[in-house]
C-alpha cells in the first residue's frame, strides 16, 4: 500500500533538501519512489512544495490529491491539499496538529537552525513506518556534517509524543505567532523559534 507525503514551505527553508534525502533513502532501502517539485524561481521566500510517493509496488499515479503525511513549515505556503497527519512548525498548526520547534532544537542540539529540517526529516521517518537504517542514511545524505545530519534526523525519530507536548509548552513565541501579534496586538501565548533558512547547500554538499 502507498504512502503519500507532502511538504510545504517556502524558499530556503529545505523542502527540496528534506525531499531528495528521503527518496535517496527510500530508494536504497527497495522502495518504488516518486518524488515531485513544484516552486518558484525565487531562491528564497517563494513557493517551496514536494510530494513524495512510496510503495513496495510500482506507482501509477505519482500525483498526490490528499497526504498520508503533511509537513507544513510556513505560514506562506500555498499548498492546498489535505493531509490526514499534520506536521507544522510551531505556530502554524490547527487543533489537533502536531507542532515541533525544528529550528530552535537543531540550534541548542547541533548548533545551527538548519539541522531543523533533518529533525523534520526524522519525525517523517518515524510518522511514515520506515525503519531507521543508519547505513542507508549515511548513504543518502551529502558529504558535509553528516554526523550532525544523521544525528539530528535520530533525534527527530526518536521524539515521543510526550516529548513533543513539553516541547511545544516550553517554547518561546514563534516567529509566525510574533508576526500575527504585531498585525493583530494582544497576547501571544509561545510555543517556539521558526523554521530555520537552510538552503539546500547549507545542509551538506
Amino acid at each position: 500500500m502507498s504512502t503519500s507525503i507532502a511538504l510545504d514551505g517556502v524558499g530556503g527553508q529545505g523542502v527540496r533538501v528534506i525531499a531528495g534525502v528521503m527518496g535517496a533513502l527510500l530508494a536504497r532501502m527497495g522502495k518504488q519512489v516518486t518524488i515531485l517539485y513544484d516552486y518558484d524561481s525565487s531562491v528564497r521566500g517563494s513557493m517551496s512544495d514536494a510530494f513524495v510517493i512510496f510503495d513496495d509496488a510500482p506507482i501509477a499515479n505519482p500525483v498526490v490529491e490528499e497526504a498520508d503525511i503533511l509537513l507544513k513549515l510556513a505560514n506562506k505556503g500555498h499548498l492546498r491539499i489535505r493531509g490526514r497527519k499534520v506536521v507544522t512548525d510551531l505556530g502554524l498548526g490547527g487543533e489537533g496538529q502536531e507542532q515541533i520547534p525544528f529550528a530552535s532544537l537543531g540550534s541548542e542540539h547541533f548548533g545551527k537552525e538548519l539541522f531543523g529540517n533533518m529533525i523534520a526529516l526524522g519525525r517523517l521517518l518515524r510518522l511514515a513506518g520506515i525503519d531507521f537504517d543508519e547505513a542507508a542514511i549515511r548513504d543518502s545524505l551529502p558529504a558535509r556534517f553528516k554526523d550532525e545530519n544523521v544525528g539530528a534526523i535520530r533525534f527527530g525519530y526518536d521524539l515521543t509524543d510526550a516529548q513533543i507536548a513539553r516541547l511545544a509548552a516550553a517554547a518561546p513565541p514563534s516567529r509566525f505567532e510574533m508576526n500575527d501579534a504585531a498585525l493583530a496586538p494582544g497576547d501571544v501565548r509561545g510555543v517556539a523559534a521558526g523554521f530555520g533558512v537552510a538552503t539546500g547547500s547549507e545542509v551538506g554538499d
